[in-house]
């Protein structure tokens, strides 16, 4: 917190002066990410919230695990990058997979469609997405998953990958 100075000359000057002030607890760390720890079944056709019942951390109150809880809310303003995860079950079925970020329940923010591989039609679809964008303190943004590919079609857990849901406040 101190500086020592000298002048042009090489002389010290003695009287030691503050450089920064005490910084916030989360300064350069505002973050979360959540998870969750069952599959969530997807029915055809049907975009779907995901929720979070876990989280990896949360630093500033952003997750919440009893209510609203796939939702991410920024309570300090600024621009984050928002990122989900999600692995949707082996299906033989190509129909589509998609992951879409929703700003504030209603507004699509960032949508991604995951490619069904036809030459291993048996393997899961692993999907993620990402984005940018400025939030205001109190905005949130939900992962919404949805699938064209059965009649239902899991959402799987995969340990540290899916379904899985993160913002990073920029500095």
């Amino acid at each position: 917190t101190n500086a020592l100075l000298t002048s042009a000359s090489g002389y010290i000057v003695e009287d030691p002066i503050l450089l920064a002030g005490t910084q916030p607890a989360t300064y350069g760390d505002v973050s979360a990410r959540a998870n969750n720890s069952a599959a969530i079944s997807l029915t055809s056709g049907t975009a779907t919230i995901l929720t979070y019942d876990s989280e990896r951390w949360d630093t500033d109150t952003i997750h919440s695990t009893a209510s609203n809880t796939g939702r991410l809310t920024a309570t300090t303003a600024g621009k984050y990058q928002i990122t989900g995860h999600a692995e949707f079950a082996s299906n033989i079925n190509a129909g589509r997979r998609r992951l879409e970020i929703l700003l504030n329940g209603a507004t699509v923010i960032s949508s991604q469609d995951c490619p069904f591989n036809t030459a291993t039609p048996t393997d899961a679809v692993r999907c993620s997405i990402t984005t940018h964008y400025n939030l205001a303190a109190t905005d949130y943004v939900e992962l919404r998953a949805n699938q064209t590919a059965s009649a239902t079609l899991n959402v799987n857990v995969s340990a540290n990958y899916s379904p899985e849901f993160e913002m990073v406040k920029a500095p």
